[in-house]
């Protein structure tokens, strides 16, 4: 296996349908201590929510049109309006729907690709016909893509609100109701402290082992077979098969983040990770500023807004090589993110959504 190869394969193995759901329990989880903040301080839940949903879709926007087609945060804000609708959910049917709208989304994406596989192996001519169609539909010319991506602000601006409305049914359809599912969980799990009993130490540790292995076992098989077809139907050209890899990676990704999350968590409480906390907390404290952080220095890296240096590397670099950029920016970020935090209370980002939210001048120490 290749190196690029081994790249995707593990890209999806490890995190595709994983790290964003894990982001967005966290988002559930922090809407309980919001609550519990405003009601502490006397404020209104929904008032001091929607000031902060406002704000969100404001940086959403400016982020999805300026850096990032793929931005979450326009849909988190808005699936948060939804979210506090239902705060006052019991905790059964919460947790009834989030299983209701990811075994939906995953069959429906299951169902779609056992019905191209079956197109596929009844009329091959007629599938291969389809699959022409959709990939001229969707990568119409990379390189006239790259370039405008790369070129000058104006056609990269351009490309960027294209880009920004064609991604809108695929986050509409598919990452959107898993995100909310997400959010109820939790919701759910903030609302009865679980988090902090297992710090605490109040649930068994066997107990927790094995919903840990379980999670990891079954969810993690499930992605090494999504990215068995879907490596598969890179080099085949069946669109069948991929399809089927999605729905296997949807439907096993919430359940390998479970296992992901028990797994940490009983990895950090223990004495000896005491400053592996420590380190990974103050990125955590600014993962706001951390997210968009990450999303300006790859633009300069790959697209228009860093040809100024002579970078714009979109498509000029291995899988690889991008992953040696990742990994070097993520490790750059919890290094700045820990001497940034020796000196002020809060990231940069963070101030100004707390500004927003409680109404107020933006501080930082």
């Amino acid at each position: 296996m290749s190196a690029d190869r081994l790249v995707g394969v593990a890209t999806t193995v490890l995190f595709e349908a994983k790290a964003y759901v894990v982001f967005s329990f966290l988002f559930g989880l922090s809407f309980v201590h919001q609550m519990r903040a405003a009601a502490r301080d006397g404020d209104d839940v929904a008032a001091r929510t929607t000031r902060r949903g406002v704000a969100l879709i404001v940086v959403g926007v400016l982020h999805g049109v300026l850096l990032f087609v793929g931005d979450i945060l326009l849909a988190y804000a808005i699936l948060g309006f939804v979210l506090l609708g239902l705060r006052n959910m019991g905790t059964r049917r919460a947790l009834v729907i989030a299983g209701l709208l990811y075994g939906a989304v995953s069959l429906v994406v299951l169902g779609v690709g056992g019905l191209a596989a079956l197109l596929e192996s009844a009329d091959p001519a007629a599938a291969d016909a389809v699959a022409d169609q959709a990939a001229a539909a969707r990568y119409a010319d990379p390189e006239e893509a790259r370039a405008a991506y790369t070129g000058g602000l104006g056609p990269y601006l351009a490309f960027q609100v294209h880009s920004y409305a064609a991604v809108g049914p695929s986050l509409l359809m598919i990452q959107a109701p898993l995100a909310f599912a997400a959010f109820l969980i939790g919701l759910v799990v903030g609302r009865h402290r679980l988090l902090e009993r297992i710090v605490h130490r109040e649930i068994p540790t066997g107990r927790l082992v094995a919903v840990m292995t379980a999670g990891l076992v079954l969810g993690g098989g499930l992605s090494v077979w999504s990215a068995a077809l879907r490596w598969d139907a890179v080099g085949s050209g069946s669109a069948g098969a991929e399809a089927v890899g999605q729905g296997l990676v949807l439907l096993g990704g919430p359940v390998q983040a479970l296992g992901y999350v028990l797994a940490l968590l009983l990895i950090l409480r223990a004495r000896a990770a005491a400053r592996l906390t420590r380190l990974l907390g103050h990125a955590g404290r600014m993962s706001l500023s951390n997210y968009l952080g990450q999303s300006v220095v790859l633009a300069v890296v790959f697209s228009a807004w860093g040809a100024w240096a002579g970078l714009g590397l979109a498509g000029r670099l291995t899988p690889m090589q991008v992953g040696l950029v990742v990994v070097g920016l993520w490790s750059a970020q919890v290094l700045l993110s820990t001497l940034w935090m020796r000196a002020f209370r809060t990231g940069p980002v963070e101030g100004l959504l707390r500004a927003s939210t409680y109404r107020r001048r933006p501080t930082w120490r």
